[in-house]
């Protein structure tokens, strides 16, 4: 376990660091107003509610509530310990981290069993690049990779193995001990009907995969038989370890050189990525080999603003380019661009071939926006000679363009369509127009409907009605919520109001973790000698708790105003003691009435819903008393 860091050392690192500059190679920050607005690394969203006040040094996202200071953000961003987050923060502050103060390895927040398999792995990696490099069984194997071009330097950097014929790995952790029920779980080995365990690689080069931490957690075999027979390519299964579609092949390395970049180059084989490195060019991934899923797109997106996919120019690999194009632009985190390798090379002959500064070349000179590949895409196999075939192109030509939200672009596709096609501009503009209010519709849909909205269950209009009522009243934060969150915040930065409600015997806060924040704060007072104002970044480190500091970070969205007018203490205490039972009753009607409609219960539907348009009501009238 990590020694406790000195609360010294954390308090230099906090007062030393901005975190701006170690939340930016996250998130895409654009200041507005005193703040800095974001796309939310962690929930999918289009508006930004993520947000940084540069001033409190804090983090908030209004859409899933995450908050917190530097090392909450490092945190949650890179699931690290605390010690481990405040060693990855000090270098943005320029202070060094004693080695003996944090564990380097990240060990801390795993369980055994993965601890264990960990172990497992890095271990058979050295083996396998072992028998590659050192014995004459890997002899072949190393024969083609350096005839693929690949030097010893990139060997070693990327791990590569060889397993031979035979349970060589089986027979190396049966000497050692190890136990049979890991080994099972590893997926290292096959597990025949008996029981008995064999190699699952044999006679095969290993394309070692690791995860972003870098440790190695599964492999890619490529055979060295001439044995048709045998699939050219065996992956490792998915284990404890290993998750195909939240790992890209060579993110470990590369992760830098994105950030650096803001941006990312995607190729489609393991190859491509290791030559690409060799050549210098250090920001490119693989996605594992199978189509990129939404949990890669979210990564990449995290950590960069633009992405080129260079795939490979069968149709296959094209086909591949559609998929990812749709999957980046649905994210809409990224900019998206398709590099077109002239001929047929692939990416992996290409840097052989030309090198790396040819292919910068190319990532300026020959790259096509996503509608322009996807109407080349749709070209292929048609035969637009052919009138039949022309006006189903043209149809869906405009379809793909009406997608483009920037009217001048659409306006140039549409233009070249109308030039090459002898058509009328204004009659492919008659054909746009529907789809564009149709696209427009879809989106205000999207943004609005709300995550019950899916429900089959058929209504009158008197439900439809009362649902309406329901539904437009304020969910979010109820009145006695504001009320806790004001009155706290005013707590820790006023002395005086601290010690009025304090002084109060009667009062408590109805959340309970309001309250414990209340305890909390009354202890860090007396370390600190404090008496005036609590340092609201010092206190997050203090609590730990991450649905804690969510509700400090959420002071941030309180404005200044509505703490300074002290005789206004006493009105948030009234509505927290007296107004509570009715706030209360409303999320449980709320609740109920919610479950009623998702079970499709409609007489329990309709007297839930008229009980809470009562106390709705209610509520509503003793706003004005």
């Amino acid at each position: 376990m990590a020694s406790r860091v000195p609360e010294e050392l954390v308090e230099e690192i906090r007062q030393k660091v901005n975190i701006v500059d170690v939340v930016s190679p996250y998130v895409q920050l654009r200041k507005r107003g005193r703040n800095l607005f974001g796309i939310c690394p962690w929930h999918e969203e289009r508006t930004g509610s993520f947000t940084v006040n540069e001033d409190k040094q804090i983090f908030h996202c209004f859409s899933c509530g995450r908050g917190g200071n530097v090392f909450n953000f490092m945190m949650e961003i890179e699931n690290l310990s605390f010690p481990q987050a405040v060693a990855k923060v000090a270098p943005f502050a320029g202070v060094n981290v004693d080695d003996s103060l944090v564990n380097n390895g990240r060990t801390e927040n795993v369980s055994a069993d993965v601890r264990e398999l960990r172990e497992l792995y890095a271990d058979a990696t050295k083996l396998y690049h072992h028998l590659l490099v050192n014995t004459a069984a890997g002899e072949q194997g190393l024969n083609y990779l350096h005839g693929r071009g690949l030097d010893d330097g990139t060997i070693d950097a990327f791990m590569l193995g060889f397993a031979p014929e035979g349970n060589v790995l089986l027979n190396f952790f049966t000497e050692q001990g190890r136990d049979y029920q890991l080994l099972r779980r590893s997926e290292l080995f096959v597990e025949r009907d008996d029981g008995s365990l064999v190699d699952r690689f044999s006679n095969r080069i290993l394309f070692t995969i690791r995860d972003r931490s870098g440790h190695p957690i599964a492999y890619s075999g490529r055979k060295m038989s001439s044995d048709d027979d045998q699939p050219k390519y065996i992956n490792s299964p998915e284990s404890p370890l290993f998750n195909k579609s939240q790992e890209l092949f060579n993110f470990d390395l590369a992760r830098n050189g994105i950030r650096q970049a803001k941006e990312v180059i995607l190729l489609e084989g393991y190859m491509d990525v290791i030559a690409a490195f060799q050549a210098g060019v250090t920001n490119t991934v693989a996605s594992m080999g199978t189509s990129l899923t939404p949990e890669q797109v979210q990564i990449l997106g995290r950590n960069a603003e633009k992405i080129f996919i260079s795939y490979d120019a069968d149709h296959a690999g094209q086909a591949a380019t559609k998929r990812a194009l749709d999957m980046i632009q649905k994210d809409g985190k990224m900019a998206a661009q398709v590099v077109h390798i002239p001929g047929t090379q692939d990416p992996d002959e290409f840097f052989r071939a030309e090198g790396a500064d040819a292919f910068k070349s190319l990532l300026q000179k020959n790259v096509e926006t996503p509608v322009a590949f996807g109407l080349r895409y749709l070209r292929d196999g048609r035969d637009l000679s052919n009138q039949q075939e022309q006006l189903s192109y043209i149809s869906d030509a405009i379809k793909l363009i009406a997608g483009e939200r920037e009217p001048v672009v659409r306006d140039r596709f549409l233009r070249q369509l109308a030039d090459e096609f002898s058509i009328s501009l204004p009659a492919l503009n008659e054909q746009l127009r529907p789809l564009l209010l149709q696209q427009t519709a879809n989106r205000t849909h999207q943004s609005n409907q709300n995550e019950n909205r899916g429900n089959s269950t058929n209504y009158s209009s008197a439900d439809r009605s009362q649902e309406e009522f329901v539904s437009s009243q304020p969910q979010l934060v109820s009145g006695v919520e504001m009320a806790q969150l004001i009155l706290l915040d005013w707590m820790l930065k006023d002395q005086e109001v601290w010690l009025q409600v304090t002084a109060n015997p009667a009062f408590h806060f109805s959340d309970s973790n309001f309250e414990t924040l209340v305890m909390l704060a009354s202890a860090y007072k007396a370390e600190h000698n404090n008496t005036t104002t609590v340092d609201l970044a010092s206190f997050m480190d203090y609590v730990r708790r991450p649905e804690l500091t969510r509700i400090l970070a959420s002071f941030d969205s309180i404005a200044d105003d509505l703490l300074t007018d002290r005789t206004k203490v006493a009105d948030y205490i009234e509505v927290i003691m007296n107004k509570l039972p009715l706030s209360d009753k409303i999320k449980t009607l709320r609740r109920e009435y919610l479950e009623a409609k998702q079970t499709g219960d409609i007489a329990r539907l309709r007297q839930k819903g008229a009980e809470l348009m009562s106390a709705l009501k209610q509520q509503e009238a003793a706003r004005y008393e």
